[in-house]
């Protein structure tokens, strides 16, 4: 039986008028590797945002989620292995929030660590050539938000969680150089999607 993907993007936020993440997970096919993907478009909005991907992933029981957010400091594409239980906000959110020294979760652990095989998917994907690097923390904002919320839900369930920052895409920016096509992005998710499943698989036949 096919895997479930659960494969999540953002809506736009702060003067950008899109979001290469929502972008770039349009642009996937319905089928990679041995996964069926559904997709979700989420709000960058504390709370909201994790509510309704633990709503659609009650829906959908996927495998995996795979969530997807902005980096506008790199022309990589970020594979991230923590989640911290802090909101930092350096920007309000698309509601106005701008919270600061919170947590994620009262009383939950200070971090989690990815469930996807970060540190394997980081080394064989740059052994093909891949632009992909190691993310270590999502940072404070919406997309830290959602990765410690779905990590603390699905801590010790079989329910793989992972995070992957892309790059501005070369319309968002006055230098192309610091962006990278929307063609090459969806490229690399598309690898890391496939790789993901192919060691998934390796992994239930060892």
């Amino acid at each position: 039986m096919m895997k479930k993907l659960l494969l999540t993007g953002f809506d736009p936020f702060a003067h950008y008028n899109i979001n290469p993440s929502w972008e770039a997970v349009q642009a996937l096919p319905d089928v990679m590797g041995g996964f069926a993907i559904y997709r979700l478009r989420l709000p960058n909005i504390y709370g909201t945002a994790g509510r309704l991907l633990l709503e659609e992933a009650e829906r959908v029981k996927p495998d995996v989620i795979l969530m997807t957010g902005m980096d506008s400091g790199s022309v990589k594409v970020h594979i991230d292995a923590v989640a911290v239980n802090l909101r930092d906000a350096l920007i309000e959110d698309n509601k106005g929030a701008k919270p600061w020294g919170q947590t994620v979760v009262p009383g939950a652990p200070a971090a989690y660590f990815a469930t996807v095989p970060v540190h394997n998917l980081v080394t064989k994907l740059r052994r093909r050539g891949c632009p992909v690097h190691l993310g270590y923390c999502t940072g404070g904002y919406v997309c830290n938000d959602i990765f410690y919320t779905a990590l603390h839900h699905y801590h010790n369930t079989p329910v793989k969680i992972g995070f992957i920052h892309v790059p501005l895409l070369q319309q968002m920016t006055f230098d192309e150089a610091q962006a990278l096509p929307r063609e090459e992005t969806t490229k690399v998710l598309r690898q890391i999607i496939e790789e993901l499943s192919a060691m998934l698989a390796e992994e239930e036949n060892a």
